[in-house]
């Protein structure tokens, strides 16, 4: 059973809805994609849902063909190389590490060593899984509440401005903001994706721009 099925079982089980188990510290939509297998959770998340759910952690990582004492000890080691980190045992942080080796404790695993003195930041950096996905998810919740300001530095912040997402979120935010001629190019792009959204937004564009030949011919697509 995949990690998002796991948690999704538990909160059933636990008799939880999306919103009571996410609380104030994590959006539903992030939770609807773990659930569904479209992103993993970090492990800050994963705690927090684990004792929210009233299940170790190992529960959930413990996958098919691994040994949940093996996760459950590389966790230990995580928490053991914090600890040590915040107390200056760097070395011994540093051997706690290097017997970290689950996949689903990479990414904490490379941010712990980032914070041993000397540590090859650029290294690191590449090794650590894109950001993309939660910054387009945090940007569209910045979206609906209308912070546009909040909303342009994550998605500026994002590595990948070919993303069909990245596109289509920026179109929408400039049209919202006004900026007719710079979120057409973007919406355009994503057109043929998603045919019925962007048709109304550009006829908007086009419309705000005296361009009515434009604006008439997506008019036209809607009724299609």
């Amino acid at each position: 059973m995949e990690l998002g099925e796991k948690i999704r079982l538990a909160r059933q089980q636990a008799g939880l809805s999306q919103r009571q188990l996410c609380g104030e510290d994590i959006t539903r939509n992030m939770l609807s994609l773990i659930e569904n297998g479209g992103a993993k959770p970090s492990m800050k998340t994963l705690t927090l849902l684990a004792e929210r759910l009233g299940k170790p952690v190992s529960y959930f990582l413990d996958g098919d063909a691994r040994d949940p004492e093996e996760v459950s000890g590389a966790f230990e080691n995580l928490r053991k190389a914090r600890l040590a980190l915040e107390q200056g045992k760097d070395r011994y942080a540093s051997q706690l590490l290097e017997n970290v080796t689950a996949p689903e404790l990479r990414r904490e695993k490379l941010l712990l060593m980032a914070k041993i003195p000397g540590a090859d930041m650029e290294a690191i950096c590449r090794e650590l899984p894109s950001l993309d996905e939660e910054l387009l998810l945090r940007a569209e919740g910045a979206f609906r509440q209308k912070n546009w300001n909040r909303c342009a530095v994550l998605l500026a912040a994002a590595e990948d401005w070919e993303n069909p997402g990245w596109l289509r979120l920026t179109g929408r935010m400039q049209l919202a903001q006004g900026h007719y001629t710079e979120a057409i190019p973007n919406l355009l792009r994503v057109e043929e994706r998603w045919p019925e959204e962007t048709a109304r937004e550009l006829e908007t564009c086009y419309r705000e721009l005296g361009d009515y030949k434009r604006a008439y011919e997506y008019a036209c697509k809607q009724k299609k």
